[in-house]
């Protein structure tokens, strides 16, 4: 084929198939293993990816309580029913492991965390769809010293210099409280290394419990919260621009100014940023949907959707489906769609822990073909294995623990915040 065509043309087709294709392609070839495996190649398919192939599959995760492990694939969302299964970069690694903190999805590629409210902080970047990982270097910091210290991520790309950055903020432990101004490490997989920070960073912190990040317009932003003089917490949201790395703040609807912090959440709807607005952050009975119309507009705010299941029942908002439907998942740890047009809920028949679903656009890559390690194959016959000889229920049983670790969280991040005798706000 290589001596009929130009090389040029090659490429061109050549960056039109999906990554399974190409890794068979490498091995025909030495010629078309180099052209394939070239950063410019790469970079040329994941444009051809993300720009005519767009939310061609759904990546999805939960912790199936049937199957007492986490479950993790891709769909596709042309061929409805078809999945694949996934390994986790972290399976069998890690004792304590029930399921992965997932920082963010960016062409194809995840960033994960093995932590789960725990301290270990092993940063992991992760291509499902030509099954490679790259460990992130460990640094002092995530070490001797990482129990001093809470960390926050954000994970995306930097457009200006085609490169993945992963952001850390580490809030030292002080007298009640976070001691600000963070820490603040950036990742580059262009150069394999962690670097220290040395601009301006803000003195915001930024909620540990449940947070959540999105990439909008190449800033990751976070739900935040500063003191500001006679009141006690006043809410924002925390920017971080990857391509200047330069920190930024924007402001929320005043209603949200003074909410409780953990409350709220950040996340994204199309190229839109919203925010979730919980009653209350354990056992919600209601969710408020807020969108910037206007990225930077604060008077573009706007309350899109308000999700009413009342008495508790609503576990965690996952998304807003294109047809202005919720997925949520509710108390019961099901899976379910909300139409807040008729304020009903029809639930899916899909069981797992309330807090580990993970539903997000997934579009494939070959981000990490030269880097990294490649993972082994999924163990299709270890799908429906269970654990049925676990004695002690309590301790094992991943809802139970799940549960414990975001009471302990609650209540400590309510310290911090200095509402200790705010009983609201309390579990």
């Amino acid at each position: 084929m290589s001596e009929y065509l130009p090389t040029e043309m090659m490429v061109q087709i050549f960056s039109r198939l999906p990554p399974k294709s190409l890794l068979q392609l490498r091995c025909l070839s030495k010629f078309w293993n180099s052209l394939i495996s070239s950063p410019d190649f790469i970079w040329l398919h994941t444009q051809q990816s993300v720009l005519l192939k767009p939310y061609k599959h759904l990546f999805k995760r939960n912790f199936s309580t049937a199957l007492k492990k986490e479950k993790i694939r891709l769909a596709d969302v042309s061929d409805v029913g078809t999945e694949m299964p996934l390994r986790s970069p972290f399976n069998g690694r890690a004792p304590d492991y029930i399921y992965c903190r997932i920082i963010g999805i960016c062409n194809g590629v995840l960033c994960v965390l093995d932590d789960l409210f725990e301290y270990k902080s092993r940063v992991v970047l992760w291509n499902p769809s030509i099954n490679r990982c790259l460990t992130l270097p460990m640094t002092p910091l995530c070490c001797d010293n990482s129990r001093t210290y809470v960390f926050v991520f954000g994970f995306g790309f930097a457009a200006k210099t085609r490169d993945y950055k992963v952001v850390r903020m580490a809030y030292a432990r002080g007298d009640g409280q976070y001691l600000l101004p963070p820490r603040v490490e950036i990742y580059a997989l262009s150069s394999g290394i962690w670097k220290d920070f040395d601009g301006f960073i803000p003195d915001i912190g930024v909620v540990e419990y449940f947070w959540t990040q999105v990439v909008v317009c190449g800033k990751v932003h976070w739900t935040a919260y500063k003191r500001n003089g006679e009141r006690r917490v006043e809410n924002l949201i925390m920017a971080f621009n990857l391509n200047e790395e330069i920190f930024q703040e924007l402001s929320l609807p005043e209603i949200l100014v003074n909410e409780p912090p953990m409350n709220l959440n950040v996340a994204q709807l199309e190229e839109l940023l919203v925010v979730y607005q919980y009653d209350t952050r354990i056992w919600s009975s209601s969710c408020s949907i807020w969108v910037m119309k206007r990225y930077g507009d604060t008077d573009s705010w706007s309350k899109e959707y308000n999700v009413a299941l009342g008495q508790g029942h609503l576990g965690m908002v996952l998304a807003v489906t294109d047809c202005s439907k919720i997925l949520l998942t509710d108390i019961t740890g099901l899976l379910a769609v909300y139409n807040p047009e008729t304020q009903t809920k029809e639930s899916i028949d899909l069981a797992g822990t309330m807090y580990s679903f993970y539903y997000d656009n997934y579009e494939e890559s070959l981000v990490l073909l030269d880097k990294g390690e490649l993972l082994p194959p999924v163990d299709l016959t270890s799908e429906e294995s269970t654990d049925a000889d676990d004695e002690d229920v309590e301790e094992n049983d991943p809802q139970i623990r799940e549960l414990r670790k975001h009471h302990v969280m609650h209540r400590r991040v309510t310290a911090f915040l200095g509402a200790r005798n705010n009983n609201e706000q309390m579990l």
